[in-house]
């Protein structure tokens, strides 16, 4: 492959997060981002294009004409590759948009090496005909297929797919204002949660929980939230007479977190978890989720190591081991501090190095076979060391 000059990253939409990742890798080479505007209720806010200049943006509009569900259609990706001809396509890999298809034909008939980059078979517990038809079609269309996380790489291996064209790079996100252990007191009574207020995030446990713990064991714990969305309402109407509820929105600025982080001892997603797990591993904070890691949650929380770097409670039991998980560490500072450190180290190994880096260096490769990028997945091999299971399990 000669050497990359324009890159193309084609995003549903442009978060903050990814923003960043992007902006750092062109570093390397010149990059264009193609993505359609934020919908309205997400709990996504719009983000502004910053100015960088190896950084061009193509804002374009999404159309569903079949539904919410597939076929959807970002008009005016074809026009762009057409246009431009760009050295090499970065696609996010969701075989329900109408044009991801298209892009992955349209860039093979181009002769444009195109990376697709998602979340692969990993939540799925069986796969049909069909489906597996469509993986194979798409595994034979891309020049690579970038998996988020080892688990998402198993899960094709586990399907009896080659790993011929599979690479790994860990989805990260660097904190430019992290927190090391050595800077928490050890008196922290908080709980922080970060992420969006949506159906499926099992807030309302949390707080049912967390009451019970300052009932019945007379713990005087705090809970912070930091997110809004279509379940914002619902939770104000929770706080109304809890005063320990301390909503603080809509954040996004990276020291602000880390302040409101510093009155915490845990962080906990009683839900379907994503990146947020990262931020608040960052943060010195173990991290409590449920176990049920291959259905609901993102790639992300199989980078917690149960016992070691947060725990994972048993989602068959949702009340009682939650209440076990929390108590566990809560009253045990000993343990707190080891998982403390553990939750920290296991952040820097995953942004070191960093996600951008990662994904260039499969990029970069060009056509052929390719191997995972294995720097950091020994840490998450099945027989790293682990404390006892906690919580129910």
């Amino acid at each position: 492959m000669t050497q990359m000059k324009r890159l193309c990253i084609i995003q549903p939409i442009l978060s903050n997060y990814s923003r960043e990742t992007f902006f750092e890798m062109a570093e390397f080479c010149d990059v264009d981002i193609v993505f359609s505007p934020t919908p309205s209720g997400t709990g996504f806010g719009d983000v502004l294009p910053t100015q960088n200049s190896r950084v061009r943006y193509f804002v374009v509009p999404t159309f569903k004409p079949f539904g919410d569900k597939i076929g959807m259609i970002q008009w005016g990706i074809a026009k762009y590759l057409l246009r431009e001809r760009p050295d090499a396509v970065l696609v996010t890999a969701n075989p329900r948009y109408l044009t991801f298809w298209t892009t992955l034909l349209l860039a093979k008939l181009l002769g444009i090496p195109t990376y697709a980059h998602g979340h692969g078979l990993f939540k799925k517990h069986k796969i049909g005909i069909l489906y597996r038809l469509m993986m194979t079609a798409l595994l034979k269309l891309v020049t690579s297929y970038i998996c988020y996380a080892p688990i998402v790489w198993q899960s094709f291996i586990d399907y009896g797919f080659l790993d011929q064209n599979l690479s790994v790079a860990h989805n990260s996100v660097i904190n430019a204002f992290p927190l090391p252990p050595e800077q928490k007191t050890g008196e922290e009574t908080g709980i922080l949660f970060i992420g969006r207020l949506r159906r499926g995030n099992r807030v309302a446990l949390l707080v049912q929980v967390m009451e019970r713990l300052r009932r019945v064991d007379g713990l005087p714990l705090t809970l912070h939230v930091i997110g809004t969305g279509e379940e914002e309402s619902v939770l104000q109407k929770e706080g109304t007479d809890r005063p320990w509820i301390i909503l603080h929105g809509e954040v996004y600025d990276a020291e602000q977190i880390q302040l409101i982080s510093r009155d915490c001892f845990l962080g906990c997603y009683p839900g379907n978890a994503g990146l947020s797990v990262e931020h608040m591993m960052s943060l010195s904070l173990p991290v409590v989720t449920h176990d049920d890691l291959a259905s609901h949650h993102g790639p992300e929380p199989s980078f917690i190591r149960n016992g070691a770097s947060g725990l994972l409670y048993n989602s068959a039991k949702p009340e009682q081991s939650l209440y076990e998980s929390i108590k566990s560490l809560a009253t045990n500072p000993t343990r707190l501090a080891r998982m403390r450190q553990s939750a920290f180290e296991d952040y820097q190994t995953l942004v070191n190095p960093p996600l951008s880096a990662r994904l260039w260096s499969i990029l970069s490769a060009g056509p052929g076979p390719t191997k995972r990028n294995s720097a950091a997945m020994r840490i998450w091999d099945s027989d790293a060391p682990r404390d006892e299971p906690t919580g129910g399990r």
